[in-house]
């Protein structure tokens, strides 16, 4: 069995956005990919039911050896980060829509995410917050045809308040790294000025982690392993949407 494997955890294929970037920007790393597809979406459950689920999955993962875990996942992230840390006992970084950077910096402000998301961010004049009921789903059971994702019927079935005008506000941000394949959809539906997402962040955050532990051990090529359920369905996936590397 190799070791020193990266988890990246999320509901179905939305980590995969995340696992693109990590395999970037820092190679010559072990990635393990568990995309939980048989439960997603995650943001429509309770923390309760999304915790049991939680540890069941960490159950399974931490029978490899391990060295950090990536919640791929914003919804995972905002609820549960500190429980998986304390009970895997490995560092974890989380996914966490930006929105006070570009609040602090007087744009008005557009959250798409899940619902469960959506209810740890306080609306305001300036921040403006949706919870999307079925878009994650949606884009789970349309993965490999994002074009058949109908954007204006997940915004109209929603819970929150927003200005469905073209250039309205000035960031819209992706609260859920499903999101994040039809980017451009959301971009030609709001013509903001930018569209932004807490993956960056997160992707610098692992980086700085893996170069600062010298006794980590780096391979020459990374390996991407593939665990879960749906493994092959999201393998296929990571190589159909031309994030294989």
């Amino acid at each position: 069995m190799n070791d020193n494997y990266l988890a990246v955890i999320d509901s179905g294929v939305g980590g995969l956005s995340v696992l693109s970037e990590l395999v970037k920007s820092a190679p010559n790393n072990n990635y393990i990919y568990f995309g939980d597809n048989s439960n997603a979406p995650y943001g429509n459950k309770s923390e309760r039911q999304l915790k049991e689920i939680t540890i069941k999955n960490l159950d399974l993962l931490l029978s490899y050896n391990l060295k950090a875990i990536v919640l791929a996942c914003n919804t995972l992230s905002v609820t549960l980060l500190s429980f998986v840390e304390g009970y895997s006992g490995l560092p974890t970084f989380g996914v966490f829509p930006p929105v006070e950077k570009y609040l602090m910096k007087g744009e008005r402000v557009l959250l798409l995410s899940t619902m469960l998301t959506s209810k740890k961010f306080m609306p305001s004049e300036r921040l403006h917050v949706l919870g999307l009921k079925r878009l994650a789903l949606d884009l789970e059971y349309n993965k490999f045809n994002a074009r058949a994702i109908d954007l204006q019927s997940n915004l109209l079935d929603s819970v929150g308040y927003f200005i469905n005008k073209k250039g309205y506000y000035d960031r819209v941000i992706l609260g859920c790294t499903h999101y994040e394949f039809i980017k451009n959809k959301i971009y030609d539906h709001f013509c903001p000025r930018k569209i932004s997402s807490g993956i960056e962040f997160t992707t610098k955050n692992v980086k700085n982690f893996l170069s600062s532990d010298k006794s980590l051990v780096k391979h020459k090529e990374n390996q991407v392993l593939f665990v879960g359920d749906t493994a092959q369905e999201n393998k296929n996936f990571w190589v159909c949407s031309g994030r294989k590397w």
